[in-house]
């Protein structure tokens, strides 16, 4: 069984939404489907496969994966900020929710947040959970202005943490990120970006509330740098007014969970080795990229075959609390 925790189906309403906006995210209408101005220097096509659900099947099918766990891609209703933002994220969790209902053999959701009011988006949260059925949660790596650890921000995810819910951090473009091109923001800028918001929810205490949280890509650079953040976590007290962390930060990253898209075997076979296979969940990041990558992959990893289940659907059968196994689709 083959369990994509990581694949984007976007609201077309919430791109109809971002149509003729004067400031940035904005959407344009062609023949194939929307053009979004995400940021600046950053335009996404939206087509098919990440516009229908009929289309994303076909790819399913032909990748030979069971369960996609769907999530929005860019641009997040968190851009659109306060009531508005809060309204298409509520919006966006039940459209998603309407799929996953007819077609739960296929498809389970990560909620969307829209953090415009943190009362408001901690009852979204709960409403995702309790009448929804969706499995968890997609977080951005940053909000924009705010990051994750900001006083509006943090308990929301707080809450998601006492719930023993799972969290998706997925990147974002990152503040100030205005003139690089978009190959070193999405191949580099996104990763790190992701990176530096798991060091912050740790300085935050976040993890010492024992969350499952995904970062997505490999873990961005944290496998790479864990000794090194590691080293200089021993060797430099805490700045003043801060609280000191209850363990050493290796102790911290060790807990974090990643998902496996990744477009070479080294990188891959380095987390493996660092983290562990219980620590790794498949995804593809369809239809971004490269797809069939991260999936072949994975195939070829050098682990046990059950090392290689749990992988492939094992973890996210546990962490997001899904059904044992796919009896057919809908």
């Amino acid at each position: 069984m083959r369990t994509d925790i990581h694949s984007h189906l976007m609201s077309a309403a919430f791109l109809e939404h971002l149509e003729g906006r004067d400031a940035l995210p904005t959407a344009v209408r062609d023949a194939d489907g929307f053009i979004t101005h995400c940021a600046p220097g950053l335009s996404l096509p939206y087509r098919a496969p990440i516009l229908t659900i009929e289309a994303k099947l076909a790819d399913m099918d032909a990748a030979g994966i069971d369960l996609a766990v769907l999530s929005h891609g860019l641009p997040g209703p968190h851009v659109l900020g306060g009531a508005q933002a809060d309204h298409w994220a509520a919006q966006i969790n039940d459209e998603l929710a309407a799929i996953t209902a007819v077609r739960p053999g296929s498809f389970a959701g990560w909620a969307s947040l829209g953090f415009g009011d943190t009362a408001r988006t901690i009852a979204e949260a709960d409403r995702c959970l309790d009448e929804l059925g969706l499995a968890g949660f997609q977080v951005w790596s940053n909000l924009g202005d705010r990051s994750l650890d900001d006083p509006g921000v943090l308990p929301v995810l707080e809450h998601i943490a006492a719930r023993g819910t799972a969290i998706h951090l997925h990147p974002a473009p990152p503040p100030g990120q205005q003139g690089l091109p978009p190959a070193a923001m999405l191949g580099f800028a996104f990763p790190v970006d992701t990176s530096l918001a798991v060091l912050r929810l740790i300085g935050a205490g976040l993890f010492d509330r024992d969350p499952v949280i995904i970062a997505a890509h490999l873990g961005g650079v944290l496998p790479w740098l864990r000794e090194r953040i590691g080293l200089w976590g021993h060797l430099l007290p805490p700045l003043p007014g801060q609280p000191q962390p209850a363990r050493p930060i290796g102790e911290y990253l060790d807990r974090l969970y990643v998902d496996t898209v990744g477009y070479g075997t080294s990188p891959l076979e380095y987390c493996y080795t660092q983290l562990g296979a219980d620590r790794m969940l498949f995804g593809t990041d369809h239809p971004y990229a490269a797809p069939s990558v991260p999936q072949d992959l994975v195939d070829r990893l050098p682990c046990t075959q059950a090392e290689h289940e749990q992988i492939l659907a094992g973890n996210a059968q546990r962490l997001l609390r899904l059904n044992a196994a796919v009896a057919g689709r809908a």
